[in-house]
């Protein structure tokens, strides 16, 4: 073991550096909604709660902090904290709490998939819907090893009252609520059937990784379509997907501008106006001022919801997160990330942080949650480094510089920033 590390262990009681080294989500981060509470509350009673009261399509996540920065300030982390929630008891719990009777709850279950728009992969919509699918078939978006697809089917065997293994009364019941919601829609594809009604675990997660990217582009909704109906068979009405990056589609190079405002268009005619998914389909999209700004014209073409976040009457669909500006939630924050790390209990659940180090994390970060984690990244390794027993605000500022007075490190890395803000700025979200 190097010396760093065996300080680490040996006087913080840390195996390894808690805290993320790039300011990028990977879904598998610790979470404490006491750090976000505020924003927590309101993804659930607006973006959840109020869609399905309303029967609304469109919902807006946005991120503006009051220095202009809009990105890694979490709007990652709460879609996919969202969906985990959500997704645990198909939104039940939460309808029991927000005082909604016993009967009316059960027939307004939901189910949530996460996607991002990644213009290296994705260049459109039905990749979007596609990804959506991918997401519910993998089992570690679910539970014990077993998918959110997965449990939808138990749910199904259980709700008609079927063996378990039999595939041919299971494709009956798809069928048959197929029928029940609508009766001139087309019907499901065969293929997709046949893998979700196969009794080996899996082999849904399997046939769906098997899908060529030229099938997912053009087939998406199809795929889309079906796992709205298994959904509905079992008894979850309610589709909800978290998008990520959507502003990627408008701004792609890769993409000619006749075709980002073709598929900015098939937003409407999926969410608003296709049945079965009108007012059972929700869609949660993140935005910040340079997103904004590259959809409006497309956006105002397709005659789709406003998501201006300074309109008042845009007050029950959009949500604003902020950053966090004061030293106890950037506590909670870190120690959040401790805790997951550390082996037993100590005094000071800080440690090796000083309180004096919160403020000059919080003025370097600018009260942005993915970079005050980065930059405790930068503090702790350096400090494990030079065998330091606290990081106190001296330590801090030392290696961070102050707000206003940045060491010449410092100013030379804002420079770099600001030659490829674009990569930097992808980096973030």
């Amino acid at each position: 073991m190097t010396t760093k590390f065996k300080h680490m262990s040996e006087a913080w009681g840390l195996d390894g550096n808690p805290f993320p080294s790039e300011a990028v989500h990977t879904g598998q981060e610790p979470y404490d909604r006491e750090v976000y509470a505020q924003e927590h509350a309101q993804f659930f009673e607006k973006l959840f709660f109020g869609a399905l009261m309303d029967r609304r399509g469109f919902g807006f996540l946005w991120s503006k902090s009051p220095k202009g920065e809009d990105t890694g300030l979490g709007k990652t982390t709460l879609l996919r904290q969202g969906a985990k929630e959500l997704n645990h008891d198909f939104g039940l719990s939460y309808l029991r709490n927000a005082g909604m009777k016993e009967d009316r709850a059960a027939a307004n279950l939901s189910l949530a998939a996460y996607a991002t728009l990644n213009t290296t992969s994705v260049s459109g919509i039905y990749p979007i819907l596609f990804a959506a699918v991918e997401y519910l078939a993998d089992p570690a978006n679910g539970a014990e090893d077993r998918s959110l697809l997965d449990r939808l089917k138990d749910r199904i065997v259980q709700r008609h009252k079927l063996k378990a293994g039999d595939g041919a009364a299971l494709r009956s019941a798809l069928v048959n609520a197929r029928r029940k919601l609508g009766a001139t829609l087309p019907g499901l594809r065969e293929d997709a059937l046949d893998a979700f009604c196969a009794p080996q675990d899996g082999a849904f997660a399997a046939f769906v990784s098997e899908v060529s990217p030229t099938a997912r582009a053009r087939n998406g909704l199809q795929y889309f379509d079906f796992v709205f109906t298994v959904a509905s068979a079992a008894g979850v009405p309610h589709l909800f997907v978290l998008v990520d990056q959507l502003e990627d589609l408008a701004t792609s190079e890769y993409v000619p501008k006749a075709k980002r405002s073709k598929e900015v268009g098939r937003l409407r005619d999926i969410i608003l106006e296709m049945p079965p998914f009108v007012g059972n389909v929700h869609f949660v999209f993140t935005f910040h001022v340079r997103a904004a700004a590259a959809l409006m014209e497309m956006w105002a073409q397709n005659r789709l919801p406003s998501y201006d976040p300074e309109d008042r009457a845009n007050g029950g669909c959009v949500v604003v997160l902020r950053g966090i500006h004061d030293v106890e939630r950037a506590r909670k924050l870190l120690v959040t990330y401790l805790a997951a790390r550390r082996d037993g209990q100590v005094g000071d659940a800080l440690a090796p942080f000083d309180e004096g180090a919160l403020p000059v994390l919080l003025a370097r970060s600018g009260g942005r949650p993915g970079i005050l984690l980065q930059l405790a990244h930068r503090l702790f390794d350096v400090a494990a480094e030079e065998n330091r027993e606290r990081i106190d605000g001296a330590f801090a500022s030392s290696i961070l510089g102050t707000e206003g007075a940045r060491p010449a490190a410092a100013r030379s890395a804002r420079a770099a920033e600001g030659r490829d803000a674009r990569a930097l700025e992808d980096l973030l979200k």
